[in-house]
């Protein structure tokens, strides 16, 4: 089994990681691209990390499409007592977050698409790295984990995975890196049909560092992941075959997307390292359409209030309000009393129908009155 290693690797310009430390003068614009009404804005906050004639280019190589990323947790050092900080469940929360938010929306532009939390693994005990690891023990691990059958032979792989070791507290990195993404080379003789010869299982190490950095190094090796897994895919211009100089690699400022740190990437189309982020936007109901009003079987099918954080007014149907409901934005009604309910999604089914329909309502508050139904018509 050959494990190729011919990857660059993430320079940490600090000890702690790659591209942690905030550079606010670099902060350039955020612009808004405003969705189809009832759903958020996506902010691209851009820096100038990188000049604008910048340029990238595509060898025509492998992309990582519809991803599964396998996040493997080394070491009994994860499930000791004290649990280290960070622990395991919060950086997984955190890859969670990033690989669920609007972070890797301009990866599309290269050719990637969808990347999903896939399994969560520990190692067995007494299975510890080196004090000082390297990229080929990296890839070993993960080539052993395919061999037990803990992970999917890249050639039986359903959609394509990204397994990303989560190393120990206690262990070190080759010097000046933080993280790194590579593959390895699995190779199968299962007689008397099944030939597997140089199929490429994609790989990457995290650091342990403080949580910022984690998050932020394992940001920046997903989007190279994605777009250049194996050396022949995007990269800034001048390409390099065998230090690959990558989307990621000419940003350093980070931003944070819903509570966790990113680190920026590189964006042809926004011309400047860019870090997308939905808007949570506050939207206040203040009036209604429903015709007749007092008959149960006709729902609303119209509200219009006030969007608090664009300072504007909104009119949408109610499948788009629960349509940006869904999206995450937030919608409330004020009360007679001075209150905030709530606007939630609700279902329910018709005596005569087994289909549910959805519908918006308040949560329940300690008024006596339908918040939605007591307001005017729109």
């Amino acid at each position: 089994m050959e494990h190729v290693k011919n990857k660059k690797k993430t320079t940490a310009t600090v000890q702690g990681g790659v591209g942690v430390a905030h550079h606010p003068d670099k902060l350039k614009k955020a612009e808004k691209v405003t969705f189809p009404e009832g759903g958020k804005d996506l902010v691209i906050t851009t820096f100038n990390d990188a000049p604008a004639s910048t340029t990238t280019s595509d060898g025509g190589g492998k992309k990582l499409r519809n991803v599964k990323v396998n996040l493997i947790f080394w070491g009994d050092a994860w499930n000791a007592t004290p649990s280290p900080n960070p622990n395991l469940a919060t950086i997984v929360n955190d890859a969670a977050t990033i690989l669920s938010s609007s972070y890797l929306t301009r990866t599309t532009q290269y050719g990637c698409n969808t990347a999903f939390l896939g399994g969560i693994f520990t190692t067995p005990a007494g299975d510890n790295p080196s004090a000082n690891y390297t990229m080929s023990d990296v890839n070993d691990r993960i080539i052993s984990a395919i061999n037990a059958e803990s992970l999917p032979e890249p050639d039986e792989e359903s959609t394509d995975n990204f397994h990303v070791i989560f190393m120990p507290p206690g262990t070190n990195p080759p010097p000046n890196v933080g993280g790194e993404h590579s593959y390895g080379s699995y190779s199968d003789y299962d007689f008397p049909f099944d030939f597997d010869i140089g199929d490429k299982a994609h790989t990457a190490f995290i650091m342990f560092s403080s949580r910022a950095n984690v998050s932020s190094i394992f940001s920046h090796e997903l989007v190279e992941a994605l777009t250049d897994p194996e050396g022949d895919g995007v990269q800034v211009d001048p390409r390099n075959s065998s230090s690959w100089n990558e989307i990621a690699d000419i940003c350093f400022s980070t931003g944070i997307v819903n509570g966790v740190t990113v680190q920026s990437y590189w964006s042809q189309q926004d011309k400047a390292c860019i870090i997308p982020v939905e808007e949570k936007l506050e939207m206040e109901i203040t009036c209604i359409h429903k015709n007749p009003r007092n008959d149960e079987f006709h729902p609303i099918s119209q509200v219009g209030g006030f969007n608090h954080t664009e300072n504007k007014s909104f009119l949408m149907s109610q499948q788009d309000c629960i349509r940006s409901i869904d999206r995450g934005n937030h919608f409330f009604v004020q009360n007679p009393n001075g209150g905030v309910a709530e606007v939630r999604v609700f279902i329910h089914f018709l005596p005569w129908s087994r289909s549910g329909k959805r519908y918006i309502a308040t949560v329940a508050d300690n008024t006596k009155i339908d918040n939605l139904l007591s307001l005017p018509e729109c």
